[in-house]
């Protein structure tokens, strides 16, 4: 092989490999034998408590019977779902045949001018819930502000459900759920 094939460019500069005579001399590497390895103990985590499973204790005691096991929630088919931020105006104008499931807060004027459907509110709503409803239901689990008076009229033959107790049906309240009725601004009409 020709002398100058053997150079090599590196960074701009010119470097040439030296003579055989000249390179150190190569050793064979030491063969590995189980008595030559020096072995590392590793300390690492050795005192740490070991991470417990977070649903464990919830499988045991479902199993144990000490906890029911939840079913998983499944929603009917041609119902809108609305993740709850304190939307405005949610169900306003709702129709027979349509349902509207709130998974948080509704806000002012939740159902609306309803002529019929559903509404169901699993957090709590704003003011002037139920305003000129005249057909369907209103269910809210949590808390109300206050209800429009027009949701307490003749005119509104719906039902209106609040934290598991129906209050209105058909134009008339209905006991004992309006007798517990303790909202912090009573607007109705009686």
């Amino acid at each position: 092989m020709p002398q100058e094939l053997n150079k090599i460019w590196n960074a701009g500069k010119l470097f040439e490999p030296k003579p055989e005579s000249e390179q150190p001399e190569k050793h064979p590497a030491p063969e590995i034998k189980p008595s030559n390895v020096k072995r590392k103990i590793s300390v690492v985590g050795a005192f740490m408590p070991k991470q417990e499973d977070p649903f464990k204790k919830k499988v045991e005691a479902v199993l144990k019977g000490i906890e029911p096991a939840k079913e998983e929630e499944t929603i009917p088919d041609g119902v809108e779902v609305i993740v709850g931020t304190g939307q405005d105006y949610i169900g306003k104008g709702l129709v027979a045949g349509k349902s509207i499931l709130v998974k948080g807060d509704a806000g002012w004027s939740t159902g609306r001018l309803m002529s019929g459907g559903e509404i169901h509110v699993e957090g709590n709503a704003r003011a002037r819930t139920g305003a000129h409803m005249y057909d369907g239901t209103l269910r809210i689990d949590g808390d109300v502000n206050h209800f429009d008076p027009s949701a307490f009229t003749p005119k509104n033959k719906g039902i209106i459900i609040w934290k598991g107790e129906t209050i209105w049906e058909d134009g008339k309240r209905i006991e004992p759920g309006w007798t517990n009725l303790k909202v912090e601004k009573k607007t109705y009409n009686m």
